[in-house]
């Protein structure tokens, strides 16, 4: 009889401790889970934000090519801005939704974990093609405030000079595309520029995939 309460006893205690231990991987999961949704939501915040301010550009951009269509390198300034304002739109409608789909009810945390990947990479890669066109557009973007503020059109004032700039931009834009291909191609991904590539998903989101495979893992 005393042999089967401590039986009873061991298989009580036992239950216990299995209890707790779903408990504590419960407490310790709970914290990450968190975090990682407050990420997403506040990177998909932020895109929502960059797509009104790019919806408010490329209206202006329309406005100002239309107004200035007779001039051909106002209207090209413009139509400039208007192209690359729908393309920011795009990339923000398209960046918001993938992280909804990271951070959407019941998907398993490997298909997280996929898709997290994805977002970080389709980020990267719009960040750079977002970001390389400013070697040329910084000056049209001079352009555009000078004829709208001053009333000056900097390529009348200074043809040689503007096409000239211009050129160099296409150039160095040209130039930077290839590096980053061969950077992506041919250095580990250990190497600090592929790092730097793999940066411009930004903070969040690398900390994001650093909790989720943490749970992955399931284990402190």
């Amino acid at each position: 009889m005393e042999l089967e309460q401590l039986k009873a006893a061991w298989a009580q205690q036992a239950q216990r401790i299995d209890q707790l231990e779903v408990v504590a991987l419960q407490a310790w999961r709970e914290p990450r889970h968190r975090d990682v949704r407050q990420r997403l939501r506040w990177f998909s915040g932020m895109q929502l934000a960059w797509l009104l301010a790019w919806i408010v550009v490329t209206v202006m951009a329309a406005g100002f090519w239309i107004e200035h269509r007779q001039v051909p390198q106002l209207l090209l300034t413009g139509l400039a801005f208007h192209v690359y304002g729908i393309a920011a739109i795009w990339v923000s409608i398209t960046r918001a939704m993938l992280a909804m789909r990271v951070d959407a009810a019941n998907v398993p945390l490997l298909r997280q974990l996929t898709r997290l990947a994805q977002l970080r990479r389709f980020t990267a890669l719009t960040e750079l093609a977002l970001g390389l066109p400013w070697f040329c557009l910084w000056l049209l973007a001079a352009q555009w405030l000078c004829v709208q503020w001053l009333g000056l059109d900097l390529y009348t004032m200074a043809p040689r000079w503007f096409v000239g700039t211009l050129g160099f931009g296409v150039v160095a834009m040209l130039g930077s595309i290839a590096f980053a291909r061969w950077v992506l191609k041919r250095l580990p991904e250990t190497h600090a520029l592929q790092r730097l590539l793999d940066g411009l998903s930004g903070r969040s989101l690398a900390r994001a995939q650093q909790q989720l495979r943490e749970l992955e893992r399931g284990a402190p």
